[in-house]
Protein backbone atom coordinates (compact mmCIF):
# COMPACT_ATOMS: atom_id res chain seq x y z
CA UNK A 1 0.00 0.00 0.00
CA UNK A 2 1.31 3.45 -0.91
CA UNK A 3 2.31 5.86 1.82
CA UNK A 4 0.35 9.04 2.46
CA UNK A 5 1.41 12.01 4.55
CA UNK A 6 -1.13 13.21 7.09
CA UNK A 7 -0.95 16.53 8.91
CA UNK A 8 -2.77 18.22 11.75
CA UNK A 9 -2.33 19.97 15.07
CA UNK A 10 -1.19 18.43 18.35
CA UNK A 11 -0.53 19.99 21.73
CA UNK A 12 3.13 20.31 22.77
CA UNK A 13 3.95 22.08 26.03
CA UNK A 14 0.58 23.83 25.99
CA UNK A 15 0.83 25.06 22.39
CA UNK A 16 -0.67 23.78 19.17
CA UNK A 17 1.97 22.73 16.66
CA UNK A 18 1.79 21.36 13.13
CA UNK A 19 2.41 17.62 13.19
CA UNK A 20 2.96 15.28 10.25
CA UNK A 21 3.46 11.55 9.69
CA UNK A 22 3.83 9.25 6.68
CA UNK A 23 1.70 6.13 7.00
CA UNK A 24 -0.11 3.59 4.86
CA UNK A 25 -3.54 4.44 6.29
CA UNK A 26 -5.43 6.84 8.53
CA UNK A 27 -5.67 4.07 11.13
CA UNK A 28 -1.88 3.61 11.21
CA UNK A 29 -1.32 7.38 11.31
CA UNK A 30 -3.70 7.72 14.28
CA UNK A 31 -1.85 4.93 16.14
CA UNK A 32 1.53 6.56 15.49
CA UNK A 33 0.38 10.00 16.62
CA UNK A 34 -1.56 8.65 19.61
CA UNK A 35 -5.00 9.97 18.73
CA UNK A 36 -8.26 8.20 17.96
CA UNK A 37 -9.13 7.37 14.38
CA UNK A 38 -12.25 9.55 14.62
CA UNK A 39 -10.15 12.51 15.81
CA UNK A 40 -7.68 12.08 12.97
CA UNK A 41 -10.48 11.81 10.41
CA UNK A 42 -12.20 14.89 11.81
CA UNK A 43 -9.26 17.23 12.26
CA UNK A 44 -6.36 15.99 10.12
CA UNK A 45 -5.97 15.75 6.36
CA UNK A 46 -3.67 14.34 3.74
CA UNK A 47 -1.10 17.02 2.92
CA UNK A 48 0.28 18.03 -0.46
CA UNK A 49 2.80 20.51 0.95
CA UNK A 50 6.20 19.79 -0.65
CA UNK A 51 8.23 20.39 2.54
CA UNK A 52 5.92 18.21 4.62
CA UNK A 53 5.95 15.42 2.01
CA UNK A 54 9.74 15.43 1.76
CA UNK A 55 10.18 15.45 5.53
CA UNK A 56 7.66 12.75 6.44
CA UNK A 57 8.53 10.45 3.54
CA UNK A 58 12.20 10.57 4.51
CA UNK A 59 11.31 8.50 7.62
CA UNK A 60 7.94 6.74 7.25
CA UNK A 61 6.27 5.97 10.56
CA UNK A 62 8.12 8.74 12.41
CA UNK A 63 6.00 11.58 13.79
CA UNK A 64 7.39 15.08 13.16
CA UNK A 65 6.41 18.42 14.69
CA UNK A 66 7.14 21.90 13.40
CA UNK A 67 9.92 23.75 15.17
CA UNK A 68 8.70 26.67 17.31
CA UNK A 69 11.10 29.12 15.71
CA UNK A 70 10.32 28.06 12.12
CA UNK A 71 7.08 26.30 11.22
CA UNK A 72 8.55 25.24 7.86
CA UNK A 73 11.14 23.01 9.55
CA UNK A 74 10.28 19.79 11.36
CA UNK A 75 11.93 17.58 13.95
CA UNK A 76 11.08 14.01 14.95
CA UNK A 77 9.00 13.67 18.10
CA UNK A 78 10.97 12.20 20.97
CA UNK A 79 9.55 8.90 22.17
CA UNK A 80 11.54 8.88 25.39
CA UNK A 81 9.67 9.33 28.67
Amino acid sequence: MALKVFGGLTMVKGKQVRTIVAASSQKKAAELVGVSLSYLRGYWSETGNAVELKTALSQPGVVFTALPENDKQFAPVSTSV
